[in-house]
């Protein structure tokens, strides 16, 4: 009896990973949506992120009360309680990260309906890229508990932080040169401002895998940070 128990409760924890991937899934397709929309100057697009929002605000929920059934129930403890709990951070996360895509698609039919902006005043290449990649590395880190995949996560945020910077001042400069694009600019930033904050949600995601496995709760992105200013 208590191994077909053990064997049921394990088995519903590889469901509850499975959702969260699906969910990291969804959410990684939608910010790459947000993002086209705003280079594109596409509405149709940011009508397609709003609407596959509330697809990953369901699956929030479900992961949520899934989490707490298998906790009520079940009354894990060590590895198996981290690994539960760590899913209801992880969906938070990812439910966040899909709050910024929207934020992102609002701006952007904000800059093509209020300030007739159809083309980007900043490329947000390298930025949009960089985070989209520690997006991935994060759910491949999750899905494989890859602690040094976390790392890489936690360094790469370096280059959104940079681009960030880049093209924040980039997009002041246009302002002060054009004070016709004073509302556009201010849009854009709000755009650049979410993409930074994907990042950050993601190395969150990352740190948490790292929590996971080690059961040390950790700030490898400052650690990481500091540990540049100390070298520097």
């Amino acid at each position: 009896m208590y191994m077909t128990t053990r064997l049921l409760f394990h088995e519903e924890l590889s469901n509850l990973d499975a959702s969260l991937i699906h969910m990291g899934q969804l959410t990684r397709s939608n910010v790459r949506l947000a993002l086209d929309s705003y280079n594109n100057g596409s509405v149709e697009l940011v009508d397609r992120v709003l609407n596959n929002d509330d697809d990953i605000d369901d699956l929030e929920l479900d992961i949520e009360s899934n989490c707490l059934r298998l906790m009520a129930l079940q009354q894990p403890m060590a590895r198996d309680l981290r690994r539960i709990s760590s899913a209801i951070k992880v969906s938070n996360e990812l439910e966040r990260i899909g709050d910024h895509a929207v934020q992102i698609a609002k701006n952007t039919r904000k800059l093509i309906q209020q300030c007739f902006c159809r083309r980007p005043l900043v490329d947000l290449g390298l930025m949009a890229d960089a985070a989209i990649h520690m997006l991935d590395d994060s759910l491949t880190a999750f899905l494989q508990r890859d602690v040094e995949l976390v790392k890489l996560v936690c360094e790469h945020d370096d280059i959104v932080d940079d681009e960030f910077k880049v093209l924040r001042e980039q997009t002041l400069q246009l302002a002060k040169q054009d004070p016709t694009l004073i509302s556009a600019a201010s849009y854009t930033l709000l755009i650049l401002t979410s993409v930074e904050r994907i990042a950050d949600h993601t190395t969150n995601i990352a740190e948490r895998v790292a929590y996971m496995e080690t059961g040390q709760m950790r700030r490898l992105a400052r650690e990481h940070r500091l540990s540049l200013t100390h070298f520097s």
